[in-house]
């Protein structure tokens, strides 16, 4: 046989006469849909030309199958361990069924040695799949190791962060109760009559909005003004630091000398300092009971966003939450703009099969850019999520990640996919994240990526299968 009969080998398409004239020698192969076709560490004995079919190159990195690479029809492989001497860095699988030409290592150095045009194309092939399984599984083994350090923390961080949230909500309980016992023992000393029924201090409690009172900055610094004015006259030092506290929750001069009218004069400053303490321990009450909240959240999502517990296997995965725990985990970044981010989340949108931490790196890298790309103010970020109406038969879900940014060169958008090209800064991107990205979503979940952009708006819709 000469590679006359093998034009439809991407290899040696191109060539001339006389390098088509070369013979080969081989034998073919057959392996069934599901079949192992070979293991990584297997001895490495052919160099193949994919004569039908489909397969994938996986590695197994500490128990987690990674995908690398797929194989078609046309395409040619095994060249890498052969003039590397190595065994078989990955395994193979059949995806259909797979017809294989193999040529012998002998024969295949005879090819290298007589077809001087052959040679260079395997040479470069075997350069960009070397730096393809490096660049990989450096990234796979990284993942796995921050997920190891996700869940050691997660663990050590559960235990503490729970008995703070106990603990913050007994406190606000406990303040409540205080509240009662210390204003019962008040009321009998500072009022100057005795009170009658019901709870005296109840028009104070009743003005009290710790959520806060909306108020735009002139209302607030007159009101604040108002006030320090009329606590420097009854001589109470710490009136600057009381009228902020004291009118952000919705007390002002008017009400508190009014209801200073009720009191023993000798006392009123008493009361002054005892509500603004009343006030300042509610708030930092709250403030604990939300901060141990956050942490409590932050732990699930780390748990959620990593799938420690999953062993990077196929599983069913909600989108709307990945996306959601991938903003959690973005928060440290996205607080330093004014984002508002939208969510057009669709209500009928099915569990997918899915490797949930992969596609986790895919949201984050582009919500990522999102985040770099939109102005410090004024920045949108919006989440779309919908079924893909053109897919009947093998249903697909789009994700759309739309940004109102600066938008990306038309002369760049064919390049945005392509390994360590990037428009950030030096020392501000490596280039590989939405490289990575296409690789996961179209490679690993023979899904689609796209992108679109121009000035003030730029989206990119990733489409992936239901049923993988």
């Amino acid at each position: 046989m000469t590679l006359h009969d093998l034009t439809d080998i991407e290899l040696f398409t191109g060539l001339g006469e006389e390098d088509l004239s070369c013979d080969i020698e081989g034998a073919y192969a057959e392996y069934k849909a599901g079949e192992i076709m070979w293991r990584e560490g297997d001895e490495a004995k052919f160099f193949m030309l994919v004569l039908e079919g489909e397969f994938e190159i996986f590695r197994t990195i500490k128990g987690q199958r990674l995908y690398i690479s797929t194989f078609k029809k046309g395409m040619t492989g095994g060249e890498l361990p052969l003039l590397a001497g190595t065994p078989h860095p990955g395994g193979a699988m059949a995806v259909t069924d797979v017809t294989l030409f193999k040529i012998n290592e002998q024969q295949f150095w005879e090819l290298l040695a007589n077809c001087e045009s052959v040679r260079r194309k395997i040479l470069r092939d075997m350069a960009e799949r070397l730096q393809e399984i490096n660049q990989l599984s450096y990234q796979r083994e990284k993942l796995i190791s921050l997920g190891t350090m996700a869940a050691g923390l997660s663990h050590e961080l559960n235990n503490p962060a729970s008995a703070a949230k106990r603990a913050s909500r007994k406190l606000i309980s406990t303040l409540d109760e205080f509240d009662r016992h210390s204003s019962a023992i008040l009321e009998k000393v500072i009022f100057r009559e005795p009170p009658g029924e019901g709870y005296p201090f109840q028009p104070i409690f009743d003005r009290l909005q710790l959520d806060g009172v909306d108020l735009d900055t002139i209302s607030r610094s007159e009101k604040e003004d108002e006030l320090i004015d009329w606590l420097e006259e009854l001589k109470v030092e710490e009136a600057f630091d009381m009228a902020p506290t004291l009118v952000s929750v919705g007390y002002d001069r008017e009400l508190l000398e009014s209801f200073s009218l009720k009191l023993v004069p000798d006392q009123v400053t008493n009361f002054l300092r005892w509500i603004h303490k009343e006030v300042e321990m509610k708030l930092l009450s709250r403030e604990l009971a939300e901060s141990t909240d956050r942490i409590s959240s932050l732990v699930g999502a780390v748990k959620e966003y990593s799938y420690m517990d999953q062993g990077g296997q196929l599983q069913k995965v909600d989108i709307h939450k990945n996306l959601d725990n991938t903003l959690v985990m973005l928060h440290h970044k996205s607080k330093h703009k004014q984002i508002e981010f939208v969510k057009e989340y669709s209500p009928d949108l099915p569990l997918i099969s899915a490797y949930g931490g992969e596609l986790n790196q895919v949201w984050t890298n582009l919500i990522d850019n999102a985040i770099d790309a939109i102005p410090d103010q004024g920045g949108i970020i919006t989440l779309r999520t919908s079924i893909d109406p053109s897919c009947k038969e093998h249903p697909f879900i789009a994700v759309e990640i739309i940004d109102n940014g600066t938008g990306i060169p038309k002369e760049v958008l064919p390049r945005i996919f392509e390994p360590f090209f990037t428009t950030k800064e030096v020392g501000k991107g490596t280039g590989i994240g939405l490289e990575i990205s296409h690789r996961i979503v179209v490679n690993q979940h023979k899904g689609e990526i796209h992108v679109q952009s121009q000035p003030g708006q730029t989206k990119f819709t990733v489409y992936l299968p239901v049923d993988l």
